[in-house]
């Protein structure tokens, strides 16, 4: 993708006759429905064994994709100049919300993590808002100084700064993965506006060396990494998810075993309905049904791209290509950690695993991608 246009700032101008792009709209759907088959198919019975009903997870996973929709509708009709205008509060407001589940009798704590906080019926993951937050906030940074962006005070210090505080907070938690991203996002949004490649060369080789520092240090984080190079060297300690995952993918072959008849499902494949759920529809539909879900993914990558390419703004541009870049880089990942290309990492699968605040998130960047779709030049 060539790098972001420099063009002036006007006043964009939507009609309610104007329609999001149908190729965003109807593939989000396709995978939101295919999310809810395979969800209801991976809890059927854990839902039944820790709550008492066979639906109770897929009611509480239906309740995230609502509000989700609900929130996509909403933002599907903001336009993005009020977005751009409210860039500090709605920074601020997620630097509020971000340490809030490090404090005791706040946060729920799980498996050696504080990252989420209850609201009674379901948890929520302030790590999960942030990534959208950060995208708009560093999209209107940039745009702000696009004309003095080459000098690394005005372009890539503030952005830095904003990302390092985002990601200590994270690694608090501690929430590796999406501090991860957050880097990711500002490398590539830096890219994108026009900082020159020595600088962001740097920033990757520094975040290069940052990152394997704290797997080093972390022992938990050494041993998945060793996992993810030989999983059959301890097979039934921290390589048994992956193997799991090798397994169902090898049962599914060309065409699945059927749907509902997954093996791996049944208590062998840990996290089937979250992490691992791609590694399911592998083993149900096989190379065929899981290359159909890399096709939407390519394909709302594509049509996502292809918006930041054509908006009028700068803002726009910057904003559909960041919103596009978090939705399909967390599947990329998700998939390659599934197929053994990376280490094991808890993201989920945008749209289809099970979970909260990440469908909610997701579907609300889907719904700013829809509004920036409708936007048109001013005449």
């Amino acid at each position: 993708m060539a790098r972001i246009r420099k063009t002036a700032q006007k006043r964009l101008r939507v009609r309610v006759s104007d329609r999001s792009d149908p190729w965003i709209v109807w593939t989000v759907l396709l995978l939101v429905l295919v999310g809810a088959v395979f969800v209801l198919d991976t809890t059927y019975f854990i839902s039944q064994e820790q709550y008492g009903s066979h639906y109770w997870m897929l009611t509480k996973h239906l309740i995230s994709v609502s509000l989700g929709t609900a929130a996509m509708i909403v933002l599907s009709r903001f336009r993005s100049d009020r977005l751009q205008r409210c860039a500090p509060w709605i920074l601020g407001f997620g630097l509020l919300l971000l340490p809030l589940p490090l404090v005791p009798g706040v946060g729920v704590c799980s498996n050696g993590a504080c990252r989420w906080l209850s609201l009674g019926f379901f948890n929520v993951q302030p790590g999960e808002l942030i990534k959208a937050i950060f995208v708009i906030f560093t999209a209107a940074l940039l745009t702000a100084r696009a004309d003095r962006v080459r000098n690394w005070r005005y372009g890539m210090l503030p952005t830095l700064a904003v990302a390092a505080l985002i990601g200590g907070l994270l690694l608090l938690e501690p929430d590796f993965g999406t501090a991860v991203v957050i880097a990711l996002v500002a490398g590539v949004m830096l890219f994108l506006v026009g900082v020159p490649w020595i600088q962001v060369g740097g920033l990757a080789g520094l975040a290069a060396a940052a990152g394997g520092l704290l797997v080093w240090f972390e022992p938990y984080r050494f041993k998945r990494f060793a996992a993810f190079l030989d999983p059959w060297a301890d097979i039934h300690g921290t390589g048994y998810q992956l193997a799991q995952s090798f397994r169902a993918f090898g049962s599914g072959e060309w065409f699945g075993v059927g749907m509902g008849a997954s093996r791996q499902k049944a208590g062998w494949l840990p996290e089937a309905h979250t992490d691992f759920i791609y590694s399911v529809i592998g083993e149900e539909t096989g190379l065929v049904g899981a290359s159909l879900v890399l096709i939407c993914f390519a394909l709302l990558a594509y049509r996502g791209f292809r918006v930041a390419h054509r908006h009028p703004d700068m803002f726009g541009q910057m904003l559909a290509a960041g919103l596009t870049f978090v939705i399909t880089m967390q599947a990329v990942i998700n998939i390659c950690v599934t197929l053994g290309l990376l280490p094991t990492k808890g993201m989920v699968l945008p749209f289809l695993s099970y979970g909260g605040s990440a469908m909610l998130v997701t579907l609300a960047m889907v719904g700013m991608l829809m509004s920036l779709s409708r936007e048109l030049r001013e005449r």
